[in-house]
């Protein structure tokens, strides 16, 4: 019994060594038979599967997903400062189209940029009230409401109506221009029948980008709403010395508020603004604090216009490290003023980039215009300033009629001092 005990312990084991042995000779068959053979190198062997298993080593290269990038171009100009000379004008060129004016020839020039951005806007500086309150020029403008669907058909798909004309005509004439202009084919901002409709914030839109339109105007020439009014007016700032100005959405906490309120709404947000100091070019202190400001509640461009004369192009950090492109003023595109400065102006270009869900600005450009009118005010027209010759400067109203000398030198003078080349055309650099 001992022994026989003794010997079933000393063949257990070697049965079990033996089977555990066949296994795994077959494990290993199995595995050789479905890899390349192994280097007959055995230093090379471990050193690949050292490699292998090194967290050192670069994990092998995964193609990253194309970016997602969105695009939407802009053609961007100053004010359309309509006299009564250019209605006359436009009245004296009027087709066969069952319209009684025709505003499109002066601006022919600008075509292919306009028609080349995807939007493109204008700052209608004149109300469109109706013919009921007469058509006008300074101080109190009013102009024929064919201009309207003109600057529609052209392609301006932006109007817009904030500065501080918009009540020359009073409460009535600003209700006239408010009604039409939701007739137009266009986005029109800056205008607003209730403060409703100014909270209505207008969304623009192109692949699933979107952007946000705001307006603003630092005054309307001592005019004021009718008290009990229902219409809005998008006020920039508080009363202030030398004008008289209504105490609604004018101070830094609506601005901030309406912001803030179109980023969650957008993309990007664009502000229209007419602000500043006339016939000057050079941006003043409230300017440039309001244009900081914005940039530091992440506006991504300004359009600057009232001065009717070209300011500098800025570029501007906000806090959070964002970048905002700023027109401080974009001159006056058509008007009759006296000076040759008033005359300059331009087609300010650029887009706005989506990648991956993060704004910016890109592309910036200036295209620099010049209006003509001859010495009976009449015949103008908007000519690209590298068209632009002597000889036809030499019949130029300003002088002609008003007797204030310039040459074409001059302009190239203005817009040498206010408008860096970098943003100019690759012929003016």
């Amino acid at each position: 019994m001992t022994v026989s005990e003794n010997h079933e312990k000393e063949v257990l084991p070697l049965k079990r060594f033996l089977a555990f042995s066949f296994a795994f000779a077959l494990i290993l068959c199995g595995c050789t038979a479905s890899f390349d053979p192994p280097s007959a190198d055995p230093l090379a062997a471990v050193e690949t599967m050292a490699a292998a298993s090194d967290p050192a080593q670069p994990a092998p290269s995964v193609e990253q997903p194309p970016d997602e990038i969105t695009r939407i171009s802009f053609a961007a100009v100053g004010d359309n400062l309509v006299h009564p000379c250019i209605y006359i004008d436009a009245r004296n060129r009027a087709v066969a189209s069952g319209r009684a004016y025709n505003f499109k020839p002066p601006y022919a020039d600008l075509l292919p940029m306009i028609e080349a951005a995807d939007f493109a806007f204008i700052n209608q500086e004149t109300p469109m009230a109706g013919e009921q309150f007469g058509y006008s020029g300074y101080p109190n403008f009013n102009s024929p409401q064919d201009l309207g669907y003109d600057l529609v058909e052209l392609g301006f798909d932006i109007i817009g109506l904030a500065n501080n004309h918009m009540l020359d005509k009073g409460a009535a004439g600003y209700a006239g221009t408010v009604a039409f202009a939701k007739t137009l084919d266009a986005v029109t901002i800056g205008a607003y029948e209730s403060i409703e409709d100014y909270n209505n914030i207008r969304i623009i839109e192109k692949d699933g980008f979107t952007v946000a339109l705001l307006a603003y105007t630092e005054h309307t020439n001592y005019i004021k709403r009718p008290a009990g009014s229902t219409l809005y007016v998008p006020y920039l700032r508080t009363e202030t010395a030398g004008f008289s100005r209504e105490t609604v959405s004018a101070d830094d906490a609506e601005l901030t508020r309406q912001i803030n309120a179109a980023k969650q709404l957008a993309d990007a947000v664009i502000v229209s603004v007419h602000w500043g100091d006339e016939n000057t070019h050079t941006p003043n202190a409230e300017q440039k604090r309001r244009a900081q400001l914005m940039a530091d509640l992440g506006v991504t461009v300004i359009l600057g216009h009232h001065s009717h004369t070209l300011q500098p192009i800025a570029e501007l950090t906000g806090r959070d490290g964002n970048k905002t492109l700023c027109f401080y003023s974009m001159g006056n595109l058509i008007s009759a003023m006296e000076y040759a400065r008033n005359m300059l102006g331009g087609v300010f270009a650029f887009e706005l980039v989506k990648t991956n869900g993060v704004v910016t600005y890109d592309t910036v450009s200036m295209t620099p215009t010049v209006y003509y009118f001859g010495p009976s005010y009449y015949n103008g027209h908007v000519y690209l300033l590298r068209d632009y010759t002597a000889e036809l400067h030499s019949s130029h109203g300003t002088w002609r009629t008003y007797g204030k000398y310039s040459t074409v030198d001059d302009l190239y003078a203005i817009l040498d001092k206010t408008i860096d080349r970098k943003y100019l055309p690759a012929s003016m650099q």
